[in-house]
């Protein structure tokens, strides 16, 4: 680790998506994310290659930012409440309190064991059940005619044989309204970059707001 790392929060997300989405979508919104790491203590996002391994590494990613935060971004999947139990259980290792239910702003506490902030975002918006491809359809802009096509692309091919399983019917709709875009085939955080997706809607709005108020208290 260097110096510079010593220096810095902590951001763990489940996967490389995840990372590229969260470093193009905070560079838009002029956090620095643009060229490589951005300045200390703002986070790198760092993935964990899934769910397990990100619980395993809750405690201890507490335990070692003492004066800085930690954050951390999971998938919903089918059952928001589960998946926060799963966190909140972790967090409560490390003195951390938190509440029934994740605040629909995303949570953020802190841990006075230790003395580190803690933050949790539930992909896509801490409510509903999905993942990171939920999210990223809410960056799509409203008035987009192809994105409801992809859905129903999407649906008629699984008909015509298409074996991808029912979990992956969000990643295959984002990556169908991907390949009809000018460049097909980008990839989510480039996209980003290219402003195929937006950068301002409600729920990017809602995660920015959750990120400063981790990091730039």
């Amino acid at each position: 680790m260097t110096g510079t790392d010593r220096q810095r929060s902590v951001l763990l997300v489940e996967g490389t998506d995840d990372e590229h989405v969260i470093s193009h979508l905070l560079g838009q919104r002029g956090f620095g994310y643009g060229n490589g790491n951005p300045p200390p203590p703002l986070p790198t996002p760092k993935p964990q290659g899934g769910i397990d391994r990100l619980l395993d590494g809750i405690a201890s990613a507490v335990r070692s930012n003492t004066g800085r935060a930690a954050g951390f971004v999971v998938d919903a999947n089918d059952c928001p409440q589960d998946r926060w139990k799963a966190v909140a259980s972790c967090l409560k290792k490390v003195g951390v309190a938190t509440a029934a239910m994740i605040p629909s702003e995303g949570f953020v506490g802190e841990s006075p064991d230790y003395k580190t902030r803690v933050g949790v975002w539930l992909m896509p918006d801490n409510q509903r059940s999905g993942a990171l491809e939920h999210f990223l359809a809410d960056l799509v802009d409203p008035g987009d005619r192809l994105l409801p096509h992809a859905r129903k692309a999407t649906s008629s091919a699984r008909t015509l044989g298409a074996d991808f399983g029912e979990a992956n019917t969000r990643k295959a709709v984002i990556h169908t309204w991907l390949a009809w875009q000018p460049n097909p085939g980008l990839r989510y955080g480039t996209a980003i970059h290219t402003h195929y997706f937006r950068h301002d809607t409600a729920v990017a709005d809602a995660f920015v707001s959750w990120f400063r108020r981790l990091y730039l208290v």
